[in-house]
């Protein structure tokens, strides 16, 4: 069939994946009354654009005749209707349905021009001043760079997806960039990935042993295993990877490479019982420079008087009523004398209460404490439990985006005596060299956590490496105590932990518990059950809200019992759609009034990190933002923010450390047998306060607590601190 040449109106956009930039737009054209529905791969559009199309006429078996598109050129809109619903889609900020309607009833089909060229004129609308003005001008400007990017970025096959975090990178500059050296996507730009970059760069003559492919593959390598918790790669593991990377059989090209690399110091190789290390520089420093640091924390001894250390746990307990064990008390009083101290500990062994206690301790002795938690959810409990102020690691240390740093490090240390960090067994080596750096001269840190839940996100085991080297005081709280023994709770997080089989209470009425277990096989068997605990039975039972108390937790994110899937099941139930409720599209999602989210990777523009779950409290359709309530107070989101956004009604297990919930249930299914592993199980389960339900099979259950094999992390951390 010979290629043939439509000019369509965009109407809307039925459907649209985000990561391949397909979309299946309905359209209408003079020509064809019914309209035509348009599928391919195109660029930033929107509704009410027109565009030019070049392709074939389908028929698909199920949605019938298609116009498939090869290549389009962006029009602009050349109607009323067409310039109204353009500049209403939502794509600039300031003007929503209503303001476009008033801006083509004043100036017809010079609106556009009216908007680019002459933006002093937009004052003659109604209900337009000067700063709504500038606002949609600029608006309108940000937009067409934006297209310009995609127009030149389409034809490499770059996603939709990414031309507004492009533009937000580069500005003005991204096609100048991008053409220069496109492996600057690679390691610049969040989840483009070396793949799609190394496509580009192919089309730009840049090919095969080419040095410059050669360096971005071994940074991109690099630069990817900290996904897997990696620090480094030996020798063999560098050249393997990337040979695979770059699809070169002979290593000698990638050495040569490595050798200039580390001359340039854009990679640092250690030498370790006669093997090559290679590290990111960065990735060095934190792991080098996080031993240095310690071992200065360690030389720190207190000289504290054993009559001031009773003295001040004597005036602790008499003022908040606390009974300590030995343990505990012991913790209290080398947690004065050590310059460095790691308190650990499982559910109901009294983290929380000697954690209040040292708080305590340290403040009868005059010293000026800090706490704090890698997210805003575990800063919020921590200063519920304390009665103290309580901050996120990166607000403590008061990030800079303009100088993509710290603000608190060696030179401007935090204003303290004592730093105490919860959960500390979320803290990669990266957060946990920048968070040493702060602490000042003849002050004490103190971590404390689990060290046999899930280990960081990021790379390192921190935590546990501290535990193993041996040479940091730590102080292991063991004891069950006796308001806890009740719990099912803590007894199956106790029993999994030990790898023994859960206490497994199927509801029926007349066995009560905290910790239930509800069989099901079948996904839409299961899901269908999900659907009832979390609205129906569970709510009454516990007294608990569906949307703000109970969290649903699944090991993955892809797949029917995802998190993702999961969520758009969990948010027509829990939140669906209604007139009194304000939504924002982001490609193919929509969000809405009362939806909870979670943010996926860290902006440090807003201060909110990744983890961080909040509620949408408002969204303003003219102004394209969203105020999203978060623990540590509201924060607003522009349309573009979305990009690294989700719905938080189901997240992961990984994505639960830290925080803490009235209830969980948690999906468990054979389907997840990737991910099945104990300390996953005992994460997920430790999360619950109130009430936990597993939701699945007994067989993935076992599966899980059978499965203790910790995938190794590249990491020499503890060896170093032994060589102290």
């Amino acid at each position: 069939m010979e290629n043939e040449c439509i000019t369509v109106t965009i109407d809307r956009i039925a459907f649209c994946n985000e990561e391949s930039g397909y979309y299946v737009l309905k359209t209408s054209a003079r020509q064809y009354p019914h309209g035509v529905t348009v599928v391919g791969n195109f660029g930033y559009i929107q509704p009410g654009e027109e565009i030019r199309v070049y392709g074939t006429w389908a028929c698909h078996p199920t949605f019938g005749t298609q116009f498939q598109a090869m290549k389009f050129t962006l029009m602009k809109p050349a109607t009323l209707k067409g310039i109204e619903k353009y500049l209403g889609s939502g794509m600039i900020k300031g003007i929503g349905p209503a303001t476009a309607r008033k801006l083509v009833e004043t100036f017809g089909l010079e609106t556009l021009e009216i908007i680019e060229n002459h933006p002093d004129k937009l004052a003659e609308c109604p209900g337009i001043g000067p700063g709504k003005a500038d606002r949609i001008a600029s608006g309108l400007f940000l937009q067409r760079s934006v297209q310009d990017i995609m127009i030149f970025l389409q034809g490499h096959g770059i996603s939709p997806a990414y031309a507004t975090r492009i533009f937000k990178k580069y500005d003005r500059d991204a096609v100048r960039k991008v053409s220069e050296n496109p492996y600057i996507l690679a390691h610049e730009v969040p989840g483009m990935g070396f793949k799609k970059a190394d496509e580009i760069a192919a089309e730009f003559g840049i090919t095969g042993n080419d040095a410059r492919r050669i360096r971005a593959g071994i940074l991109y390598v690099l630069g990817s295993i900290t996904k897997d918790g990696h620090l480094f790669l030996y020798e063999d593991e560098l050249l393997k990877l990337a040979g695979e990377v770059l699809r070169l059989s002979i290593p000698g090209d990638i050495e040569d490479i490595l050798k200039f690399m580390i001359i340039e110091k854009k990679i640092v190789v250690r030498e370790f019982r006669q093997k090559k290390l290679y590290y990111l520089p960065a990735s060095f420093r934190a792991e080098e420079g996080s031993a240095a640091m310690v071992k200065k924390l360690l030389s720190c001894e207190k000289n504290v008087l054993r009559q001031q250390v009773m003295a001040a746990l004597d005036k602790a307990f008499s003022s908040h009523g606390m009974q300590l064990s030995e343990v505990q008390q012991l913790a209290v009083e080398t947690s004065l004398k050590k310059g460095l101290l790691v308190i650990t500990g499982g559910p109901g062994t009294g983290k929380t209460t000697t954690l209040k206690a040292v708080v305590a301790a340290h403040k009868t002795m005059g010293n000026r404490v800090l706490l704090a938690s890698p997210t805003g959810r575990a800063a919020k409990r921590l200063s519920e439990v304390s009665g103290f102020a309580a901050f996120t690691i990166h607000r403590l240390l008061e990030y800079s985006p303009q100088e993509k740093g710290f603000k608190r490090n060696r030179q401007q240390p935090l204003d303290c005596d004592t730093l105490i960090v919860d959960e500390a067994s979320m803290v990669d080596m990266n957060l946990f060299y920048s968070l040493i750096q702060a602490v000042p001269e003849n002050a004490a840190l103190i971590l404390v956590g689990d060290a046999d839940q899930l280990p960081s996100v990021g790379p390192g085991l921190v935590l546990g490496d501290l535990i193993r080297s041996d040479i940091v005081p730590v102080v292991t709280l063991n004891s069950i105590f006796r308001q806890a023994e009740t719990s099912n709770i803590v007894k199956n997080a106790h029993l999994i932990n030990s790898g023994q089989m859960p206490q497994l209470t199927v509801p029926d009425g007349k066995n009560h518990s905290d910790c239930y277990f509800v069989a099901a096989e079948e996904p839409d068997k299961l899901i269908s059950l999900l659907k009832n605990v979390v609205s129906k039975s569970l709510p009454p039972k516990f007294n608990l809200d569906p949307v703000n108390d109970i969290q649903v937790l699944t090991p993955m994110n892809r797949g029917k019992l995802g998190a993702a899937s999961l969520n758009l099941v969990l948010q027509e139930l829990l939140n669906p759609p209604a007139e009194t409720k304000n939504e924002i599209e982001h490609l193919d999602r929509v969000f809405r009034v009362g939806d909870k989210v979670i943010q996926l990777r860290n902006n440090y523009d807003l201060e909110v990190f990744n983890g961080d779950i909040g509620t949408i409290a408002e969204i303003m359709p003219e102004d394209q933002e969203a105020v999203i309530e978060f623990p540590q107070g509201r924060v607003v989101f522009q349309a573009s923010d979305f990009i690294d956004m989700a719905l938080a009604y189901a997240v992961t297990v990984h994505k639960s450390q830290g925080s803490e919930y009235p209830a969980v249930v948690m999906v468990v299914s054979t389907q997840h047998f990737i991910m099945l592993q104990r300390n996953l199980l005992y994460t997920g389960l430790t999360r619950a306060r109130k009430a936990m339900i597993f939701l699945g099979s007994r067989k993935a259950v076992a599966m899980a607590v059978n499965n203790n094999r910790i995938k190794m992390r590249n990491t020499i951390f503890a060896d170093l601190l032994k060589q102290l």
